[in-house]
């Protein structure tokens, strides 16, 4: 089932991919010590410098990382094509994980002049060549279908993300913006996580969850429903940042969840048509996200049509939620699957049948999955609670628990590379 993750005359070579997750995994790991030694900082305005930091490593050091690396992988796959350069995937690797790097310090201690401006001139520099590497891709993809047109839209948010964050940085270092800063930051923010992020997990999703659930032959319809929503929402909430209108705001949050909740249903109908009845412990991650997906919808829904600006934390406690329990849940589920899968074709598919080989359940410790997943859960649920509550000393051991199930998840992250 899973010989459908590689295309031999197609796929990437092993090592760029994995570079991308390697790198990825060790950021999800940096941000969380982060967070637990930092467990103070986590509380009022979300504009502080720590915590800018430790945005921008989940943001581009985790999120984004993962979904170049996947991309790279599953793009051959889905659409038959091969990446247009492997030299600049190689290339954009290299100006990105040093931009993040010098992004992260100068947001760190605040070095909001040159330090900062050239690690956002770097990793746009970095998304330019993934955009243009992509988009020649793509113009040779013979058979058009849902995830292309998803990824296409993937692309130009993530280049609208990226030049609002080099704006945002250099106005930071030498004021020009007119108007609230923070604002601005509210907007570039949702662009990436709605526009950018979601879109690439909702692509994905119709190849990746059906192919790992057993699921065939099933409707897409609110899946599309879910695009046209979503990027109408999108457009309306980009022009309302002109505008000002309230009512625009209130209308374009409207349908943006609008088209969440009907590709929740789309989700819904994979599963409810799977093949595959018992869910073993990374689609427990996965449905787990979807879950946590359609519950930010709502959190956010609220957060545009209600004043709920006197509760503080509240932004904090939604951007967790989102963050961990929503994308970070989705791609250690995913992680799950496609690395041991990725590392047991590198290293056994040509002595499969000659010589005694893992399976794949053999390359981690699954047991330690379902523990690693339980703790997370835990974690996810009882931060935005108490974050909410102000009992600080609770957020700390919650950061704790969630530091021990990302331990365990590298540690059999690196039980798979080296069985």
């Amino acid at each position: 089932m899973q010989s459908s993750l590689v295309s031999p005359a197609y796929a990437p070579p092993f090592r760029i991919v994995m570079k991308y997750f390697i790198t990825a995994i060790v950021s999800f790991f940096v941000l969380n010590l982060m967070l637990t030694f930092n467990y103070s900082s986590f509380s009022g305005n979300h504009f502080q410098p720590k915590l800018l930091s430790i945005t921008h490593i989940m943001s581009l050091g985790w999120i984004t990382m993962t979904i170049f690396g996947a991309m790279f992988q599953l793009i051959p796959v889905v659409l038959q094509v091969k990446i247009f350069s492997e030299f600049l995937a190689e290339i954009q690797y290299w100006l990105f994980t040093i931009g993040v790097i010098t992004l992260v310090y100068s947001f760190w201690f605040f070095l909001v002049g040159l330090p900062l401006l050239i690690g956002a001139v770097l990793i746009n520099a970095a998304i330019i060549i993934f955009i243009i590497n992509i988009t020649v891709t793509l113009t040779k993809v013979k058979e058009w279908n849902i995830t292309a047109t998803y990824l296409s839209a993937a692309l130009f948010y993530l280049l609208v993300t990226a030049a609002a964050g080099l704006l945002l940085a250099i106005n930071l270092g030498y004021p020009y913006i007119v108007g609230n800063h923070l604002e601005y930051i509210s907007y570039h923010l949702i662009v990436a996580v709605v526009g950018w992020v979601s879109m690439v997990i909702m692509g994905v999703t119709f190849k990746l969850v059906s192919m790992f659930t057993l699921t065939h032959n099933f409707s897409i319809k609110s899946g599309k429903w879910a695009f046209g929503l979503i990027n109408t929402g999108l457009i309306a909430l980009m022009y309302e940042l002109h505008s000002k209108n309230q009512v625009l705001f209130i209308i374009s949050s409207i349908i943006i969840a609008a088209g969440i909740f009907f590709f929740s249903f789309q989700v819904y109908v994979i599963f409810k048509g799977r093949i595959r009845k018992n869910l073993d412990a990374p689609l427990k991650f996965t449905r787990t996200s979807f879950i946590f997906f359609l519950l930010s919808a709502l959190f956010g829904l609220s957060l545009s049509i209600s004043d709920l600006s006197g509760i503080i934390n509240i932004k904090l406690a939604f951007g967790y939620v989102i963050f961990f329990g929503f994308i970070s849940m989705l791609i250690i589920g995913q992680m799950y699957k496609i690395i041991p899968f990725l590392t047991w074709y590198h290293k056994y598919s040509s002595k499969a049948g000659l010589e005694k080989v893992p399976t794949l359940k053999e390359m981690y410790n699954e047991r330690l999955c379902h523990v690693e997943y339980y703790l997370m859960l835990a974690a996810v649920i009882s931060v935005p609670f108490f974050v909410l509550l102000k009992l600080y000393i609770m957020v700390l051991l919650a950061f704790i628990v969630m530091l021990v199930s990302v331990v365990l998840f590298i540690y059999n992250m690196i039980k798979i590379m080296v069985v």
